[in-house]
């Protein structure tokens, strides 16, 4: 395929009932498909919703409501639904939700789902949860999973996690062409002199640029929230579709190979920023210490004070 079409999505999430939230993912398929979409990506926890309080108070209601709404993936009702849209669509489709764990009731994730012509593809569980979300969900172990699809090799990751260089950086190195990050990003002023609105939109073109990778955010919007769903290139400046504050879906087409071609042979003068590494120097990054003694998701022994 010589060109792909990429289009991401920026909506509101009822925070208590799913099926409004999947009825209108489901609209947004079905205008993608009008498009021609051959990508189409949904905002952070946009099938159950991300709570009625922001993420620095903690409310044992939203807890409660999202441990009821989640699902098995990729059993579930809805990730099924999605399944039968992208085969019925010929279209790759990317969202996050609340996954339950298939052995414990009330243990979730929140977890980023592919799913394609081919069926399901696979999911990536949210490691880096900020604030009260660490007291909602538990996190995943850090696989960071590409995967290979027809339109190019695609990474997963969630949110906060584009804060940590070393996770796009890892989907980058295995391979991943177009990183796709669900988001619920926040904007408490709504104005775009809010420090949330340049924070998230440095850091989307940050990690495109680390790994001259295409880097494709889908956030929610509403009250306090920063919407800006964007799709960026691998070249430097290159946003190349944005949705402002409001629900809606932005949408572009780009040859994904050549692009990151022009990137990695032309844009900073022939200097690959991956090909270009020195892994061997770089031993500090992953040294657990007293001060961050996690280490692969698990306590290192030892490491602790």
């Amino acid at each position: 395929m010589a060109t792909v079409k990429m289009a991401t999505v920026c909506m509101p999430s009822d925070p208590r009932d799913k099926s409004v939230n999947l009825s209108k993912m489901v609209s947004f398929v079905e205008q993608a498909a009008e498009r021609g979409v051959d990508l189409l990506v949904f905002p952070e926890e946009a099938l159950n919703g991300v709570g009625t309080v922001s993420m620095q108070q903690y409310n044992g209601e939203d807890k409660e409501y999202t441990i009821k709404a989640a699902e098995l993936v990729p059993e579930g009702d809805s990730v099924q639904t999605f399944v039968k849209l992208a085969k019925k669509h010929d279209m790759y489709i990317v969202w996050s939700m609340a996954e339950r764990d298939s052995d414990r009731f009330d243990a979730t994730y929140n977890t980023a789902v592919l799913v394609g012509p081919e069926g399901y593809i696979g999911k990536y569980r949210k490691v880096h949860l900020p604030l009260c979300e660490r007291l909602i969900h538990y996190p995943g172990l850090g696989d960071y999973p590409v995967f290979d699809t027809r339109i190019g090799k695609i990474g997963l990751e969630i949110c906060f996690d584009k804060c940590f260089p070393e996770v796009a950086r890892s989907l980058a190195l295995k391979g991943a062409q177009i990183i796709v990050n669900p988001i619920c990003w926040p904007n408490v002023s709504g104005t775009l002199d809010d420090p949330d609105h340049k924070v998230h939109l440095i850091m989307g073109q940050a990690r495109a640029l680390d790994n001259m990778v295409f880097f494709i955010d889908a956030n929610q919007c509403g009250p306090f929230m920063e919407g800006h769903s964007q799709i960026i290139g691998p070249n430097p400046g290159q946003i190349l579709a944005t949705t402002g504050f409001d629900e809606g879906m932005a949408v572009a087409e780009a040859d994904i190979e050549q692009e990151i071609i022009n990137a990695r042979v032309h844009s900073m003068g022939g200097s690959d920023l991956l090909k270009d590494r020195k892994p061997g120097t770089y031993g500090e990054v992953v040294k657990p210490n007293p001060f961050n003694p996690i280490h692969g998701g698990r306590i290192v022994e030892g490491s602790a004070v």
